[in-house]
């Protein structure tokens, strides 16, 4: 058995599916099995898969079509190999990625996954990382070391840059019923808190941006009570593990529209009060956010309306966007 499987969730993109397909046959490193799991696509994707005559390549498909995150979790979850490479049907791998990321996931045994920079190309440009990885090296991240409030600025990491040990995916919260569109963030972050990751700064796949990204369609109230949620689920798991205990000296550098996102989310009635209380005190001393670019509306409205609005300024969101977390999937 090869010690990874790449995993490429698809629904309807013979073409791009075509390219991601094509950028994993290209990898230096070649012991690799591949599993497609196509969530119930309207052309012949048997034929397609059948096209490459690899017997590396297996197509699952669904019985009938089940979404996006339910297609991303079997994906993951199917596999029976020691790492599981994740790729989106719309991205692409450089040639070194699978190899580079088995090796380092070989030479530490603890870490849960491995991921590394992206380039965006198509609809937008540029190399997407996280602030804190400025040089070429492959570093070995910690919450304890690092903090955890980098995970509640955004996902630091990109899901098709993502290879995952597969044990470490065991007893993870996948999300709810009707919930989150940004499944890597979740996923990622509640793994950073079972353990290390390693983050290499060389470059390693890239991003196409176009008209189907989720990214886009989710630029609405529904999106936004989705990430506020998200935020919350790893912050409460941060919490209960003994992190962000200074949340004002995590924060410093947070840029207006994320501290503001974030204080809101958790200062919401189901945040955990510690937490609560720390958000309250970032708002008092940081009511000059209201007049900064990028500072989120509610956080505006609570600087005039009082800081009780914080807790409610969730609540509403979730209402305007007609969405109520449901756990169980």
């Amino acid at each position: 058995m090869s010690l990874v499987t790449v995993a490429i969730a698809t629904y309807n993109r013979p073409a791009y599916l075509r390219e991601a397909l094509e950028s994993v046959l290209a990898q230096s490193m070649q012991d690799f099995d591949v599993l497609v799991v196509d969530d119930k696509s309207p052309y012949d994707i048997e034929a397609q898969i059948a096209s490459y005559k690899d017997s590396r390549i297996r197509l699952l498909q669904q019985a009938v079509n089940v979404g996006v995150r339910r297609n991303w979790r079997a994906a993951l979850c199917t596999p029976a190999t020691r790492y599981v490479a994740f790729l989106e049907d719309d991205n692409l791998w450089l040639p070194h990625h699978l190899r580079d990321a088995v090796e380092a996931l070989e030479q530490h045994p603890d870490a849960t996954f491995y991921s590394c920079p992206v380039e965006w190309f198509g609809d937008n440009t540029g190399i997407f990382k996280p602030s804190w990885s400025t040089d070429d090296a492959l570093k070995l991240c910690c919450w304890r070391e690092m903090g955890y409030a980098i995970w509640l600025r955004g996902c630091p990491v990109q899901a098709s840059s993502v290879v995952f040990r597969r044990e470490a995916l065991e007893g993870l919260f996948w999300g709810g019923k009707s919930w989150p569109w940004c499944p890597e963030y979740l996923w990622c972050g509640q793994l950073a808190l079972r353990g290390p990751f390693l983050f290499d700064g060389r470059l390693g796949a890239r991003y196409r941006w176009h008209e189907g990204n989720d990214t886009y369609g989710y630029r609405n109230s529904r999106g936004k009570a989705h990430w506020l949620y998200v935020i919350r689920e790893l912050a409460k798991r941060a919490y209960a593990a003994g992190a962000l205990r200074d949340l004002e000296a995590e924060t410093r550098d947070f840029s207006p529209s994320a501290l503001s996102v974030m204080v809101i989310a958790l200062s919401a009635l189901d945040s955990p009060p510690g937490l609560a209380r720390q958000a309250r005190r970032i708002f008092e001393k940081r009511r000059d956010l209201a007049t900064q670019p990028g500072c989120a509306i509610n956080y505006r409205l609570a600087t005039k309306l009082g800081a009780w609005w914080l807790r409610w300024a969730d609540l509403q969101t979730r209402l305007l966007a007609r969405w109520w977390p449901v756990p169980a999937w």
